[in-house]
């Protein structure tokens, strides 16, 4: 399903639109033969249950509700090194700097903690 498209050269519907790649598009919208809608607006629209098509190309959104405890370092370079055009955004839920303080301070009572426990048990 997410395998290598075939990819063909896009022929545009309206004639008046096919003018814009060579510098004549101007004239045409001028005219009124080409609303701004034609313009912008993609010449088709697919849009099925787990994927979304947009022209010639396919579009899918992933939801990633968690993050595990503990990471190595690249662990999203096979994500990010991917061989086909990605887009990653992030949102993160502001919290209170107070409460974060206050789990971090208890995060190294318990890291020292163990350090100790460490170093008397030899």
């Amino acid at each position: 399903m997410f395998g290598k498209k075939k990819t063909t050269a896009r022929q545009p519907i309206n004639p008046a639109v096919a003018g814009q790649k060579n510098g004549q598009g101007g004239a045409a919208f001028a005219k009124g033969l080409v609303s701004l809608r034609d313009v912008l607006a993609p010449s088709v629209v697919e849009v099925d249950f787990d994927y979304l098509k947009i022209n010639e190309s396919f579009y899918r959104t992933l939801f990633v509700v968690g993050y595990p405890r503990f990471v190595s370092p690249n662990w999203l370079a096979p994500l990010i090194s991917f061989d086909h055009s990605l887009f990653i955004s992030m949102f993160i839920y502001p919290e209170k700097s107070k409460a974060i303080l206050d789990d971090l301070r208890r995060k190294i009572a318990e890291m020292e903690a163990t350090i100790q426990s460490d170093m008397k048990r030899g």
